[in-house]
């Protein structure tokens, strides 16, 4: 499952400073300090094997487990071959903490000639251990550390891990910090950061092991987010399996979702390597913070406003329409201008600005206007005829040609199949294969829409016109199974 809301556009005015800076953080973080750990364990492992240290811990971990009655990791541990067992007691110790605790004590082995033997082999061992900057930073269960709960939340375990969360962060950072401020927002990632790991430390205390990423601190974030935005409709993007759309919805239905999605899969699919722990308490700890913020009036409305809303507050543009309705063309696309800058996606100013262009019969601005037209969703059907008219107009005029792609893919979105075609028609200075692609998609667009006769008749015209094409193989296919 994934939902991600893609409410703003991200450009210079809405650019999350702190967000980006976090970002680099992490980054930094990970090539600077992270990227040759893995070497470095694995360097720790062979030496772990080859002085014999595995040797005296193997029997002294089997000990361990059968004393804390961890009956799971006993039997995996006893169904390894012989030879395999020492490097899994190496790998599955080194966040162990009530095992090392235990092998201090002294408890665990055999005779004191042994552990005096064990000793200064352990000591090398930590002394390379202590060279691995993750391990020195990583949230550790069944330990209390102040200084991880916060530095496991800048650590990951690949460059996928790590551009994943980078992805949400910015994603969910716009949102967030512009309705908080920089400040506000960085408070609250290092507290959502803590939370999330105070919360895993809670679920996992008593178990081995350990938990590193910014997921948890991000979590917080999509918490906060869905309480400080409240009731506001936001546009955000959603993928189950092989279903996916955008649509609009109060910020707060989120928190529900995002929260159930981690709780099943924290019940239920434990053993998948994941911190469902710590994402679903970084979204009850960001809800919580977030509603803080929300009581205390500590957050910024203009930011959050709608661009209806900031239509109705903005002067600029009542001014812009007063310019328009007096015909002065230059002071009306100056004022647009300004506000398209700001808010680029607002349909309504880029038909002001498409209008401002015709009236002063600028074909150029026109066509460039009207790509901005019709790269923008229209949220209702006035924006749609709108945006179909302007359509219909640069047909009549024979002046779409370069503004085919476009005009198609809202065409075909909007499900307007006979304008679709005539705009594909005027797309001959694509390449072939780019062409036949298109009427491939129209084609199926009509079957979809139960108007088999339409799909045949342009199927065997890609069949006829681009025969060399990969997509005339596949006309051909489905013609011959029609």
């Amino acid at each position: 499952m994934l939902i991600l809301p893609l409410h703003k556009p991200l450009n210079l005015s809405t650019l999350p400073l702190v967000t980006m800076l976090l970002v680099l953080v992490n980054v930094y973080v990970f090539f600077g300090w992270q990227v040759d750990d893995e070497h470095k364990v694995q360097a720790t492992q062979a030496w772990y094997q080859q002085s014999g240290l595995a040797g005296y811990e193997l029997p002294a971990y089997e000990k361990h487990l059968r004393l804390t009655a961890q009956r799971d990791a006993l039997a995996e541990l006893e169904a390894l071959p012989g030879e395999e067992r020492g490097s899994y007691v190496g790998m599955a110790t080194l966040s162990d903490v009530s095992f090392q605790k235990a092998l201090q004590q002294g408890g665990l082995f055999e005779s004191e000639e042994q552990q005096a033997e064990w000793a200064p082999l352990r000591r090398e061992y930590q002394a390379q251990l202590d060279q691995v900057f993750t391990l020195r930073h990583i949230l550790r269960s069944s330990e209390w550390s102040p200084w991880r709960l916060l530095s496991a939340a800048f650590l990951h375990g690949s460059v996928m891990h790590l551009l994943g969360n980078m992805l949400f962060l910015v994603v969910l950072g716009l949102l967030l910090e512009g309705a908080l401020g920089g400040w506000r927002f960085l408070g609250l990632y290092l507290l959502g950061a803590v939370g999330s790991s105070v919360a895993s430390v809670l679920w996992r205390w008593g178990e081995a092991g350990g938990g590193l990423g910014a997921s948890g601190a991000i979590a917080a974030v999509m918490g906060a987010f869905c309480v400080v935005w409240g009731m506001r409709p936001v546009r955000f993007f959603y993928w189950f399996g092989v279903i996916f759309d955008y649509v609009r919805a109060p910020a707060i239905c989120l928190l529900p979702l995002w929260l159930g999605w981690e709780v099943f899969n924290l019940l239920t699919n434990d053993e998948a390597g994941i911190g469902f722990d710590a994402h679903a308490g970084g979204l009850i700890c960001g809800a919580v913070l977030g509603g803080v913020l929300v009581l205390t009036r500590q957050t910024r409305d203009d930011y959050m406003a709608d661009e209806t809303e900031v239509a109705v507050n903005d002067q600029r543009w009542q001014q812009a329409q007063q310019y328009m309705g007096r015909l002065d063309n230059s002071a009306a696309e100056r004022v647009l201008a300004e506000l398209a800058t700001e808010q680029p996606q607002r349909l309504d100013v880029a038909l002001a600005r498409y209008r401002v262009a015709a009236n002063a019969g600028r074909s150029a601005d026109m066509r460039a206007r009207a790509a901005d037209v019709l790269r923008l969703e229209a949220d209702d059907t006035a924006g749609l005829a709108a945006q179909q008219a302007i359509i219909k107009q640069l047909l009549a005029e024979d002046t779409i040609a370069e503004l085919a792609p476009a005009a198609f893919e809202r065409c075909l979105k909007a499900g307007w199949l006979q304008e679709a075609e005539a705009v594909w028609e005027q797309a001959t200075k694509l390449p072939g294969e780019a062409q036949a692609q298109g009427w491939l998609r129209l084609a199926l667009r009509h079957g979809e829409a139960h108007a088999h006769a339409q799909r045949r008749r342009l199927l065997e015209l890609l069949q006829q016109r681009f025969a060399a094409t990969p997509q005339a193989g596949k006309a051909r296919f489905l013609l011959e199974n029609d």
